[in-house]
């Protein structure tokens, strides 16, 4: 007997189709964007010690807040959460006593772009407010994303990448208070592409310099809010951090 037209229709559709839809499966989707986020932690929990990163890079590299639950600054636990640049964020203490720490995988280990907003207190000079950092002490790879206090209420941005430290040109304020979440926030990135890598503060060019290569690979911890090394000779300070990326630089955008 034979098949009513609608079922070959139907059929040959499909055919077609699958190899589209074979395709399409998995959680990686095509970047059509100066930077390929790896992740993304919006930093937005008021509670649990969860910290979810929205970005399936292949995976989700989800935070854990240590040590733990996120509260209300100034409760008991922390990190404690405060109103951000956008939504909320989280604010640490610096020292390490309050982080969020996420499991080294490869793909943060394949980075090339650090970005996130920040809202530095007031410290004054010789202090360090952290930012991010998956840099091993022992082997001199990975990466340090920091503040350096240079002055009252002024901070710069700073990359420890491998055995090298670049520091960005622009300086901007150091005023938040966490009981009022009153103050500045200021968007700090950073780009590697070789010798056209770049510091960028508020979208502004604050600096060029040449990355070194082959100086990211570890299996250190990511931590967020604190550095598992301190730069020398500078002691900690105070920092509020929110809308954290990382990122690959697309092959496309590259100067190179």
């Amino acid at each position: 007997m034979r098949k009513p037209s609608f079922v070959v229709f139907y059929m040959a559709a499909f055919l077609v189709l699958a190899p589209a839809l074979v395709a399409c499966t998995g959680p990686q989707m095509a970047c059509n964007t100066p930077v390929c986020l790896v992740a993304h932690w919006p930093m937005n929990e008021a509670s649990g010690t969860s910290v979810a990163d929205v970005v399936a890079n292949p995976i989700f590299n989800v935070g854990t807040a240590i040590p733990g639950p996120i509260v209300s600054f100034p409760g008991p636990g922390g990190p404690w959460t405060v109103t951000g640049h956008s939504n909320g964020a989280l604010y640490f203490p610096g020292n390490g006593n309050g982080y969020v720490k996420v499991a080294s995988t490869p793909d943060l280990n394949t980075v090339s772009h650090f970005e996130a907003w920040v809202a530095p207190v007031q410290c004054g000079a010789g202090v360090y407010y952290p930012i991010l950092d998956k840099w091993d002490a022992v082997t001199q790879n990975g990466y340090t994303l920091y503040l350096e206090g240079v002055g009252p209420g002024q901070v710069r941005a700073v990359l420890r990448i491998g055995a090298n430290t670049f520091i960005s040109n622009a300086t901007f304020p150091a005023n938040f208070n966490p009981s009022t979440s009153a103050g500045t926030w200021t968007h700090v990135a950073v780009t590697l592409d070789g010798p056209y890598s770049s510091f960028k503060v508020n979208g502004s060019p604050a600096g060029t310099f040449t990355a070194p290569s082959g100086t990211i690979n570890n299996s250190v911890e990511l931590w967020i809010g604190a550095l598992q090394t301190a730069p020398t000779g500078l002691n900690h300070c105070e920092i509020a951090v929110d809308e954290v990326k990382i990122g690959k630089l697309n092959s496309t955008s590259s100067q190179q």
